[in-house]
């Protein structure tokens, strides 16, 4: 029974944290960051100690809520910033839970000009999305130690640049370069949802945390309209739309091998019809063309590859990252481009850790054809790297990177 408690209040973790950050957040500010953090977390280890089997409270969320804000104001009554304490406290008693104020609070911090764009992605995804520093790692290739080091340099920049800052903006208020940065944080959560690497559970799909993801992107793009938002949810849509095929019995299934019947032909549809060729090209755009592509395709010959390839460079042209090249590399050996796919990887691993299962398993694929000792060679390292059974099962088996 205890285990079931503990299985709740992980899963509650995920599913509240944000909501309970921008909720506090919009009541206290900036100001009191680090103690809306302490509270939210002293909140669920006394869920831990509280609830007990059959006696979980109807609203979750409300309990949590009310024990992290008397936390938060225990807290200040012992805090010299405050000056008028009774004002204050009154003001807060109004439970804020009605709305979900997580997209709010994101446009909020990330009109900060005193925070730089990389920055708000990681505090974002750590307290609006729950996110923990290790998978934060793993999304935006930083060490643990600077992860810590960008959260905390952002505690005293936002609450220095915010406190003046009216929560209660307009829309209006908001520039596209801001509307950018929340694209950009929407796609890191996606993503991480996507394809997670949490050891607790024999899936490497998150669905809830893509599902936020796009519901958020939605509420995006019906309020500012903009194109590359909609491109954004047009390729969330075709990822979506894999989802029923890419684990069987607790089994990876490669994308080449899925059974492409039991893909979900509405999110399909959506996406083709989200959509949408932009004036300028851009990253979004390009990889929903990609998945598309992929999903269409009768064949997966070399003139398939070689159009992918295609997309690939372009999308390169307008997203030079490491993730984006190594991809390319995947392809380039897919069509027999070996010599090109080894002197691109060359150029990649320069830019990620030696310790990146993708590029270890990519570099494993481009071998495994003239170097079968090489390729066991790095699958033997790559494996003792991952914490993962059904990760760890599907490399065994297939000795390749068709994930």
């Amino acid at each position: 029974m205890k285990n079931n408690i503990s299985s709740l209040v992980e899963s509650s973790y995920r599913t509240f944290y944000g909501k309970l950050f921008s909720a506090l957040f919009s009541q206290f500010g900036a100001n009191y960051i680090s103690e809306i953090e302490d509270a939210i977390q002293n909140s669920f280890y006394k869920s831990l100690k509280s609830w007990k089997p059959n006696q979980v409270p109807d609203n979750k969320e409300n309990w949590l809520f009310i024990v992290a804000r008397n936390d938060i104001i225990n807290q200040i009554k012992k805090d010299s910033r405050l000056q008028s304490q009774s004002d204050f406290i009154t003001n807060v008693e109004t439970e804020n839970l009605k709305e979900d104020l997580r997209l709010k609070t994101i446009l909020f911090l990330s009109k900060s000009k005193k925070v730089s764009s990389k920055v708000k992605v990681i505090f974002v995804l750590k307290n609006i999305f729950g996110l923990h520093i290790k998978e934060i790692s793993e999304c935006t290739l930083l060490s643990q130690d600077a992860i810590y080091k960008s959260i905390n340099r952002a505690k005293k920049d936002f609450r220095q640049s915010t406190k003046d800052a009216n929560f209660d903006l307009t829309f209006e208020q908001i520039a596209d370069k801001e509307i950018e940065i929340v694209e950009e944080i929407l796609y890191a959560v996606f993503n991480i949802g996507f394809d997670s690497f949490n050891e607790k559970t024999n899936s490497i799909i998150n669905e809830d945390l893509c599902l936020e993801a796009l519901s958020l992107s939605k509420i995006l793009s019906d309020k500012f309209q903009q194109v590359t938002t909609k491109n954004l949810l047009a390729l969330f849509c075709f990822h979506l739309a894999r989802i029923p095929s890419k684990v069987k019995n607790d089994k990876i299934i490669s994308f080449f091998e899925q059974d492409k019947t039991n893909w979900n032909q509405d999110f399909i549809k959506l996406g083709f019809h989200y959509l949408e060729k932009p004036e300028k090209l851009n990253k979004y755009y390009i990889e929903a063309l990609i998945a598309s592509k992929h999903m269409t395709a009768t064949k997966n010959d070399i003139e398939h590859w070689n159009g992918i390839i295609e997309l690939y460079q372009l999308l390169i042209s307008v997203s030079n990252s490491p993730i984006t090249k190594l991809n390319l590399c995947y392809c380039l050996s897919k069509a027999q481009r070996i010599e090109e796919a080894k002197e691109l990887l060359e150029i990649v691993e320069n830019e990620l850790p030696n310790e990146h299962i993708y590029l270890s398993l990519v570099k494993a694929n481009i071998f495994v054809s003239k170097q079968t000792l090489e390729s066991e060679k790095i699958i033997d390292r790559v494996l003792k790297n991952i914490n993962q059974n059904i990760r760890r099962e599907y490399i065994l088996e297939n000795m390749s990177a068709d994930f």
